[in-house]
């Protein structure tokens, strides 16, 4: 008995822990009809199966080893009062027990109503999920105090009453009876876990994500109507299953015909668990009937949602069996206590292990550890209030403490607890002191530049390049790289050995034949799937017949660039895409494969001539119009539909977060934003795009909520994109727009582009509202650009700042501020808004886009010269604004998922200030720059405008140097003869070389 009595506790926390700490991670919820009805159902079987083989297997010899419960309910779930001593005959027990029991009317009222509750909880829980963003914290941590509270008034008698009521009576005892009392002891212990829960959750509820929940319509009326009405069905819910299951413990700690009544109690509530899941999958029938638009994504469910919704129903159903055999070992009070005290415990932990460095979240560790505490004195006041309580009747772990005792440990452990997590806090925190994260940053990417900059021109001369180059690449340099040396440093270029770019561009496709990469090329050509071609033959370039005249401009201002330097290319065909989104995704078992699988070229072969391209070269690809046309398309058309689940972290481990977890809506993910920030702050912008550590960042951008003209392949297909979003394959090329000024920087008399002085203290954007498509499913919510503009102009809930502790303090602290209060206290004037029509929508997306935001008119887009800082956000693809806005003199702010053939080129903090996908890290920048302060002694940042002016003269400077047209000339020239190599048949042995070298 001792073995039993420990593990299904121990079990049940367990179950408790996991799912507090992972449920709202767990991809079952992205369905949550489904997800309800699969876990009720098997929950309800392991119910009834646990009913059937626990009676089956009842042995009363057992029961009679041990002390009979008396009607005083020693079970904590009955009438009884402290103080009685007596333990009732059988005869009595089983009269008591028969009157107890619920008559079959009522029994079958109380079930249907069970069922009844179930479903419309789950209707209205599906209705949540929907617009989760809008959600005020839940009430669920008052479920079991009110549970409590019921127990105690269906327990109390008149004597208890009668005690509480005399005056004569001490407080202290009266406050150690209503502490210790079987009816009431549970009421003290639920108040202060209440207490412990409502204060982590309502710190952890802070940080609200900037996806949005919109002013103009009712949704978040409707939100918190439902999660009111919810709540109310939770508690009948609870109330109902604490009425049946503690007749049904009470029984089975009785012995004879009430042992099987007690587990046929069971099995019925199991059978309301089956019942109310058989009514939610024909609900799902219904839908699959009346909605043949979502019957693909009823009938096609992910293999990440379909393991955690196995795992969640493994997982719940054996805590739902550990919870009813708890029950009958220990009550249902004493049961549901432990499972509040494990989520709750849970949680807490959960808050101390979540987060970035410094300070932030803004989580007070105080208050956390005064949460702890309170929650582990709850713990330990129900531990003494069972083991003074009198009659036991249930089978103990034969361990007890004594009143002192207990007292004693608990002191001790509060003690060691507080020292141990505030010690450990400021270590955590120690690394703040005055310095602000971003000056730190700043120093650091200075830093950071100089170093790139020095390996990226250290060669002076051919053989020199070609030295480096082979350190660099272990391997010799490709035909003409003695042209194109020549072609580069006659151009003045500031690059010379670092094209790491091409490499990790190219390095995959080594795996893949010449032949087979000429093949997949003449391939996608052929499908004419938003695709277009260029055909170099004899030092010729012309585009494809098959380009529609919509995007003829993109293919003509390649060629443009190409026509520098196409006399020293090989024949080669190349698939452009046509459209701003990327195309290629390859999963990450296939791109390791790839990765290792590709051509290791042997040792630099110095002592040999060079070998030149193929002379056949031409007659290796393949004409369009000997492409069969049965062959599998490798192109899929998914546009306005969510991609990141299929393409979009299909690259990264099946261990990473954005392959295991999902997030909410509601709330910033810090954890996801830990591995490549420094604070709010981007301390890695190459790695800040990265979906494989942020899960959240599928509902942040319109790429992965709803492109408008995506067609991608898991496939590894030659495609050359002008960028491309981190954990795709595509291979970048110099954006055409830029090369052909389709956005340019230019100034004239009207429109002067001023010393940063002499520019307005404003942070300038305007745009459209082209990121993505939302055809009526509310993706424009999570939309990057939707999101900035909700956040400076319309957002009404607290965000995070960094800001000064006081006036006279410098020390840095987070903080929460209303967003009204943060305009009217920040130095630097926000002006962002979209201008002309909402565009890319549909149904009723379009009319609340269209009141949520109020157009600006349009603007001449040299007017962004006249602001100091100038925000630059993704399209549908990469901003073709970011360089001409970085030749401005003005501060370019920049959140982007793409990235494009430049990377490196620029460094963070020294050229840009970057912004985080997630927006919450913008004020505090703006804050940094232009300071803040409201002129009454409160809390004031003094602004680092020469810090900012230093950017834009560094951005400016550096830009007119390394992104040039030349520049986007070498490196295409460069990138087409790695190409070159990579498609011709003897690419093992074609390289350029010196014998000197």
């Amino acid at each position: 008995m001792f073995r039993k009595a420990l593990v299904f506790p121990c079990a049940l926390i367990a179950g408790t822990s996991y799912l507090s700490a992972t449920l709202d991670s767990s991809f079952a919820i992205d369905r949550p009809l489904r997800t309800l009805a699969v876990v009720l159902l098997l929950s309800g079987f392991a119910i009834i199966a646990h009913g059937v083989l626990a009676s089956r297997f009842y042995s009363p010899q057992l029961n009679n080893s041990y002390t009979a419960i008396p009607l005083s309910d020693g079970n904590g779930n009955g009438n009884g009062r402290m103080g009685s001593r007596d333990a009732s005959p059988l005869g009595d027990e089983r009269k008591g027990l028969h009157e107890r029991r619920t008559g079959t009317k009522a029994l079958a009222g109380l079930l249907l109503l069970l069922v009844l509750t179930i479903w419309g909880r789950a209707m209205i829980h599906q209705r949540i999920v929907k617009d989760v963003e809008c959600t005020a914290p839940t009430s669920v941590a008052l479920l079991p105090l009110i549970l409590a509270i019921f127990h105690a008034w269906r327990g109390s008698d008149a004597q208890l009453i009668m005690l509480y009521r005399n005056a004569k009576v001490p407080l202290l005892e009266r406050a150690m009876q209503f502490a210790c009392h079987e009816s009431t002891r549970y009421v003290l212990p639920s108040f202060l876990t209440f207490v412990s829960s409502l204060w982590v959750t309502s710190k952890t509820n802070a940080l609200r994500s900037t996806y949005i929940c919109p002013l103009v319509n009712s949704t978040t009326s409707v939100i918190l109507w439902l999660q009111s009405l919810g709540f109310l069905f939770d508690v009948v819910i609870l109330l109902v299953l604490y009425r049946l299951l503690s007749e049904g413990s009470t029984n089975l700690n009785n012995i004879g015909g009430g042992v099987k009544y007690g587990y046929k109690i069971h099995a019925m509530v199991g059978s309301a668990f089956v019942i109310s899941a058989l009514e939610l999958l024909g609900t799902g029938v219904v839908a699959y009937l009346a909605f043949p638009e979502h019957r693909e994504w009823l009938m096609s469910p992910s293999p990440e949602y379909t393991h955690a919704l196995l795992v969640l129903s493994f997982v719940v159903s054996c805590t739902i069996v550990s919870f009813l055999n708890t029950v009958q070992l220990h009550g249902v009070m004493n049961t549901s206590l432990i499972v509040n005290f494990s989520a709750v415990y849970a949680q807490i932990f959960q808050v101390f292990r979540t987060g970035v460095a410094y300070e932030f979240p803004p989580l007070s560790t105080s208050g956390t550890v005064l949460s702890l505490m309170a929650l582990t004195i709850a713990l330990t006041l129900q531990l003494i209030a069972s083991n003074t309580t009198e009659g036991h009747g249930r089978h103990k772990v034969p361990f007890r403490l004594g009143r002192q005792q207990a007292i004693l440990v608990t002191l001790v452990l509060s003690i060691l607890l507080v020292f141990g997590l505030s010690h450990n806090s400021t270590a955590q925190s120690s690394p703040v002191t005055n310095v602000h994260p971003i000056t730190t940053l700043i120093r650091q990417a200075s830093v950071t530049h100089k170093q790139w900059s020095a390996q990226a021109h250290a060669s002076r001369s051919p053989p020199e390049a070609i030295r480096y180059y082979r350190e660099r690449y272990s391997r010799d340099p490709p035909p003409g790289f003695d042209k194109w040396f020549r072609y580069a440093t006659l151009r003045n270029s500031l690059v010379i050995d670092d094209f790491d770019n091409i490499e990790d561009d190219l390095a995959p496709f080594s795996s893949l034949s010449p032949a087979e990469l000429r093949r997949r090329t003449a391939q996608i050509l052929a499908e004419n799937n938003g695709l277009g071609g260029i055909s170099i033959r004899s030092g010729r370039a012309k585009v494809f017949t098959n380009v529609p005249g919509t995007h003829r401009w993109l293919l003509d201002g390649a060629i443009r660039m190409i026509e520098k330097f196409v006399e020293h290319l090989p024949d080669m065909d190349l698939a452009m895409n046509l459209n701003d989104e990327c195309r290629v995704a390859v999963p990450f078992a296939n791109l390791q494969e790839a990765l290792t699988k590709r051509e290791r070229y042997s040792k630099y072969k110095s002592l040999k001539p060079s070998i030149d391209f193929s002379a056949n070269r031409s007659s290796t690809w393949t004409d369009l119009a000997d492409v069969p046309k049965d062959t599998t398309s490798y192109l899929r058309d998914v546009g306005f539909n969510p991609t990141f689940k299929l393409y979009g972290s299909v690259a990264c481990p099946p261990d990473s977060p954005a392959r295991r977890e999902r997030h909410s809506k509601r709330n910033i993910c810090t954890s996801c934003a830990a591995p490549h920030s420094m604070g709010v702050f981007i301390s890695n912008w190459s790695a800040s795009s990265s979906p494989c550590h942020q899960p959240d960042i599928a509902n942040l951008h319109g790429f992965h909520l709803s492109p408008s003209a995506f067609g991608g392949t898991n496939e590894l297909m030659p495609i050359f994109s002008q960028s491309r979003a981190s954990g795709y394959a595509d291979i970048r090329y110099p954006s055409p727009g830029n090369y052909m000024d389709k956005t340019k920087y230019e100034v004239n008399d009207q429109f002067p582009d001023n010393p940063f002085a002499k520019k307005e203290n404003t942070l300038f954007w305007r745009g459209k509202t082209t990121e993505g498509v939302s055809a009526g499913s509310g993706a424009w919510k999570g939309m990057l650009r939707q999101r900035l503009v909700h956040l400076l102009n319309n957002e009404t809930r607290p965000q995070v700042i960094l800001l000064p502790h006081s006036k006279a303090s410098r020390r840095l602290n987070y903080i929460m501020e209303p967003p009204e209060k943060l305009k009217r206290h920040m130095s630097i004037k926000v002006d962002v808004g979209f201008v002309g029509e909402v565009e890319r929508c549909g149904g009723a997306d379009c009319t609340d886009q269209a009141l949520e935001f109020y157009s600006q008119p349009p603007v001449n887009f040299k007017q962004h010269w006249a602001y100091r800082y100038l925000f630059d956000a993704d399209g549908a693809g990469f901003s073709d604004r970011f360089i001409p806005f970085l030749q401005s003199n003005s501060v370019v702010f920049k959140s982007a998922l793409f990235r494009e053939w430049y990377e490196g080129r620029l460094t963070a903090w020294k050229h840009f200030v970057p912004v985080d996908l997630r927006l919450h890290d913008l004020w505090s920048s703006v804050a940094y720059f232009g300071g803040y302060g409201d002129g009454k002694g409160g809390k004031r940042m003094i602004g680092t405008r020469d810090e900012a002016e230093d950017i834009a003269r560094e951005s400016a400077e550096w830009a007119r140097k390394v992104l040039r047209k030349e520049d986007m000339e070498i490196y295409f020239f460069r990138l087409l003869l790695e190409w070159g190599r990579l498609t011709d048949d003897n690419r093992g042995e074609v390289g350029y070389r010196l014998q000197e070298v």
